[in-house]
């Protein structure tokens, strides 16, 4: 009988083991991948009534994927590890503006109840509710205010991850219980999948097929301009940036930044540097290597060529200088020197590339610059 009853407890685990088996294998198909065009840094499977997204690489060195199963009913079973977040969310606080202009785009402003550097947004209908009261400060990452983010306890607090070091505040916030979503669209080496990083705060308003339209528009806008540029015999040569705390940095070969020249008909004198994001040179490099370049582009805050030249008089030997065709991208910077360009030019990257082609090609474009401004 013992033996019997054994056998029967076995058979019953084994059962219930296989049932789950299957379960799991069900659920995994009615996952639907949604495919991303440009963007590397996130994916989304999407089932009825519930969307998985995973995140790989939140920054330079993080290898460990972050998951966050978005549900409309109930809420799944499975993924130990996952943030569960019940969507559409209707609160959020955001630590980067480029997450403002994605909401923007959504026209969620209202959803917006904490933001990180408020005195630095551009966006005028959230400028308003800031007066209003209806956003306060988040604080930067070092000085953040748990307790006012305790007291209003949005949905999700939107973040971003540099190095190992945010751990620290990420990990502050999930044990004060609030649920922290990564965004890493700035690790993207494609402007359009910087901005194809919409799909992924759409999720979590359930607008995937509204962000489908807009990021197809943007795409579109994009490659047509595109097309024209790379059409043109002559390219100009150009190189960027200018020194820091006496240190140059430069936008890597594999960037958004020279993927933007080189879809714009340019040739960036550092194309064929392998970095995928910033990264630092000698000036006296830069000076010898830029001498006879046609044009200067995004010189941090300088507003004049006297600015530039001020800083080291060596620069006036180069072409562009004497020529006159030095452009930076700070055309939009508000009292507090805040900067557009950074804000909602991460979801504009085809009025940044007409930008860019109105200055190397303006005989495709008749375009009034809206984030660069030319240095007089």
């Amino acid at each position: 009988m013992n033996k019997l009853i054994y056998s029967l407890v076995i058979l019953f685990l084994v059962a219930c083991y296989t049932e789950k088996q299957n379960k799991v294998e069900v659920k995994d198909k009615e996952l639907i991948r949604l495919e991303n065009k440009y963007a590397a840094g996130f994916s989304i499977q999407e089932a009825k009534d519930f969307k998985v997204i995973t995140l790989n690489n939140p920054w330079k060195g993080e290898e460990t994927p972050y998951q966050y199963v978005l549900y409309k009913n109930e809420k799944p079973q499975g993924y130990e590890n996952a943030i569960f977040v019940k969507i559409p969310i209707q609160t959020i606080a955001c630590m980067s503006l480029t997450h403002v202009a994605m909401i923007d785009r959504l026209q969620k402003n209202e959803s917006i109840i904490a933001l990180s550097g408020c005195s630095f947004v551009s966006n005028p209908i959230i400028k308003n509710r800031i007066k209003e009261n209806k956003i306060f400060e988040i604080g930067q990452h070092q000085q953040l205010n748990y307790e006012k983010l305790i007291e209003r306890y949005p949905d999700v607090v939107m973040v971003y991850g540099i190095d190992e070091s945010s751990k620290k505040h990420i990990n502050k916030l999930k044990e004060l219980g609030l649920k922290v979503i990564l965004n890493a669209e700035y690790m993207e080496n494609h402007p359009l999948g910087q901005a194809e990083w919409l799909k992924f705060v759409a999720s979590f308003y359930d607008m995937n097929e509204e962000s489908e339209a807009i990021f197809d528009s943007i795409e579109n806008q994009y490659n047509v301009l595109k097309a024209e540029a790379v059409k043109m015999e002559v390219k100009p040569y150009v190189f960027v940036g200018i020194p820091w705390n006496g240190v140059w940095y430069l936008a890597g070969g594999q960037s958004f930044q020279a993927q933007l020249l080189k879809d714009a008909g340019a040739n960036y004198l550092w194309k064929d540097n392998t970095e995928k994001s910033n990264f630092s040179i000698d000036t006296e490099v830069i000076i010898e290597k830029a001498l006879d370049a046609d044009f200067w582009i995004n010189l941090n805050t300088y507003e004049s060529i006297e600015q530039v030249v001020s800083y080291d008089e060596k620069f006036k030997q180069f072409k562009a200088v004497k020529e006159q065709k030095l452009y930076n991208n700070n055309a939009r910077m508000n009292d507090n020197q805040g900067n557009d360009f950074w804000e909602s030019g991460i979801i504009n990257p085809q009025i940044v590339l007409k930008d860019l082609i109105e200055i190397f090609h303006p005989e495709i474009t008749n375009h009034e610059l809206y984030y660069y401004q030319k240095l007089e």
